[in-house]
């Protein structure tokens, strides 16, 4: 057991490190090349990441365990088609819209470049990062999903450096994995399905993955939400510093997203026979993940986000330590959703649960921006985090004691 959970780990956490990396290539050579921009820059992110959060229409939660519970690569093949179209459809209102909101709240003088990164960052609603983590393949994960990033990265940061104009890494980010996604695609389906779905088939698919697509666009866009209420509406000094905290804690969710990847497939194996312990050990190691990556958030975050965005722009000490509060809450919750209440179909008590905390989180936030204090939306975060932790993680234990009685009482 702990052989194959150390293996998940390593290929899992080794692609979202990479990940990681990315864009800290070439955030620190925007943020120089043009620091006016950087809250409009992060504020364009921001809105991409909701667009490909809508875009990916449940995917991510849903869809690693029907990949992992697939009979056969056919089986496995036809999931991706209706991934494929059902994401199709959703792009088809998320991207113009994702362009409209990055156009409205960004500075008039960087507006092309905050269009141009939302609609970047939205492309990767189609990444097939969700199958390869239900088939237990961190490798392809790597392949098809990190590195077409990685690459845009790198080249972004030379052709920034020599013309100036940031706009290139957004350019090269959606073709490099427009170009990947579609690559994995045609590898998965070849021999297997056709890649034709029909309109029955797509309405059914489009039914069967709103529950969860709701779930997914609401407890995870509103946490996408603090940049740019902040980039509108308070001044660039105090935005732009916002922006830094933000950053960093969003780079630290990656290792949450690792955990959570690595573990969800291993608890929920066909074939595991101690699933009580497995789901015990990924509780103890996202809550350790939050303590550690929280108390480095908070103390490390100024100093961190100085040196690689520029003083001018560094995060406040404040900021970080409510950036670090929330990063504890939201990791020790996660598995209680991926591998416990998702999997018993409590989809409906998680979307009201994520519902009440994003909107006290909003609340919180917008108040904020409309007073000027950048404290006030840091808050805000803070507060859908624990709301959401004291909410769900309590009936999440109730069903795992019954798991384990259940299990206990097997012959």
């Amino acid at each position: 057991m702990r052989r194959s959970i150390t293996t998940r780990l390593a290929g899992f956490t080794g692609g979202p490190v990479l990940a990681a990396f990315a864009p800290m290539l070439i955030l620190p050579v925007i943020t120089r090349a043009a620091p006016e921009g950087w809250a409009s820059f992060a504020a364009g992110q921001s809105i991409g990441l909701i667009g490909m959060i809508v875009m990916m229409f449940g995917w991510s939660i849903a869809g690693p365990v029907r990949i992992a519970r697939a009979a056969d690569q056919g089986e496995r093949a036809h999931i991706l088609a209706e991934s494929l179209y059902t994401r199709a459809v959703a792009a088809a209102v998320v991207l113009p819209v994702a362009a409209l909101i990055a156009a409205a709240v960004a500075d008039p003088a960087y507006r092309f470049d905050a269009v141009a990164i939302a609609i970047a960052s939205a492309v990767g609603g189609f990444s097939p990062s969700w199958f390869c983590i239900g088939a237990g393949q961190p490798a392809k994960l790597t392949v098809y999903d990190v590195s077409p990033k990685l690459a845009a990265a790198a080249l972004a940061v030379v052709l920034v450096l020599l013309t100036g104009q940031i706009t290139w890494y957004a350019v090269l980010l959606a073709v490099f994995c427009a170009a990947a996604y579609l690559a994995h695609a045609r590898r998965e389906m070849r021999g297997h399905h056709s890649g034709r779905l029909t309109v029955r088939e797509i309405r059914s698919a489009l039914r069967a993955q709103l529950p969860t697509a709701a779930i997914d666009t609401v407890s995870n866009s509103y946490g996408a939400t603090p940049v740019p209420i902040a980039s509108a509406g308070l001044p660039v000094v105090d935005a732009n510093p916002f922006a830094s905290a933000d950053r960093v804690y969003r780079l630290g969710l990656l290792a949450v997203v690792a955990f959570g990847n690595a573990f969800q497939g291993w608890v929920l194996e066909k074939d595991a026979t101690d699933r009580t312990a497995r789901h015990r050990l990924a509780i103890v190691c996202h809550v350790a993940l939050g303590a550690v990556g929280g108390l480095g958030i908070a103390i490390l975050g100024p100093w961190a986000t100085g040196i690689a965005f520029g003083q001018d722009v560094k995060a406040t000490p404040l900021a970080c330590v409510l950036f670090g509060l929330a990063f504890v809450c939201i990791s020790s919750t996660t598995p209680f959703i991926r591998n416990v209440l998702v999997p018993h179909g409590r989809f409906r008590l998680v979307l009201a649960v994520t519902c009440v905390s994003a909107i006290a989180g909003l609340t919180v936030m917008i108040s904020g921006a409309a007073t000027g204090s950048a404290t006030t939306i840091a808050v805000g975060v803070l507060t859908s985090e624990v709301i959401t932790m004291t909410a769900l993680v309590i009936p999440a234990a109730r069903l795992l004691k019954r798991e384990a009685a259940a299990a206990s009482a097997r012959p």
